[in-house]
C-alpha cells in the first residue's frame, strides 16, 4: 500500500532536514528512498536498513553492521543506543553509533495517499 511519508531527521535535537516522500508499506515492511539512499524498515522486528552507493547500514536492537560495497566487507559497529517506537501512524527511530558524536533521530509520519 502506498503511503505519503513526512520525514524529519534530527541530530541530537537539531532538525537537519524535513521532506515528504512516497513509501510502500507491505507485509510489515516500509520501504522508501530519498535522493541518495534507499531505506527498509521491518516494523515487526524493529530493524532499520539504509543503503547508498557506498555502503549498507543495518541496525537491530542487538547490533549495527556496515557493509562497504567497494571492498565487499561487513564490520560490526558499537551500538550505543537504539530506540524504535511506533505510535499510531508515526515511527520514531533513534540511534547512536560509536562513530557518531550525537544520536540520530528519524521521525516518519505515515498517511494514506488520497486518490
Amino acid at each position: 500500500m502506498s503511503k505519503e511519508l513526512l520525514m524529519s531527521t534530527y541530530e541530537r535535537d537539531t532538525l537537519l532536514y524535513k521532506e515528504t516522500l512516497l513509501g510502500i508499506l507491505k507485509n510489515n515492511y516500509l520501504s522508501y528512498a530519498d535522493e541518495q539512499n534507499t531505506f527498509l524498515i521491518d516494523l515487526k522486528n524493529q530493524n532499520f536498513r539504509k543503503e547508498n552507493l557506498e555502503s549498507i547500514l543495518e541496525i537491530t536492537s542487538q547490533k549495527a553492521l556496515i557493509t562497504l560495497k567497494e571492498i565487499n566487507k561487513t564490520f560490526e559497529l558499537n551500538l550505543k543506543k537504539y530506540i524504535f517506537q511506533i505510535k499510531n501512524n508515526k515511527i520514531i527511530i533513534e540511534y547512536l553509533l560509536e562513530s557518531n558524536e550525537n544520536p540520530i533521530k528519524i521521525e516518519i509520519e505515515m498517511s494514506d495517499i488520497n486518490a
